[in-house]
């Protein structure tokens, strides 16, 4: 059960997604990555028959969440000023 819901396909939206969290910088977090699919998804997955994360489960990151190398990223990429006219 937990394969077909939280399949290849998932795992790698959900590491984009925590990536572009962080700035595109996956490596700093693949702490914080495993906690949200170990006990955010996959626990869910575990204990709920219905839960399908892409239509029940949203990323959330709060700064206290975050290690200080982490917050430091974040900061770092909000930043950046980016010309997108």
């Amino acid at each position: 059960m937990i394969k077909t819901v939280a399949d290849d396909a998932y795992i790698a939206d959900l590491a984009s997604a925590v990536g572009g969290a962080l700035g595109g910088k996956v490596g700093v977090a693949p702490r914080l990555f495993l906690k949200k699919l170990v006990g955010d998804v996959l626990d869910r997955i575990d204990q709920f028959d219905d839960f399908d994360p892409r239509r029940h489960y949203r990323l959330t990151l709060s700064k206290a969440e975050l290690t200080e190398t982490e917050r430091n990223v974040v900061a770092a990429a909000d930043d950046i000023d980016l010309d997108i006219g």
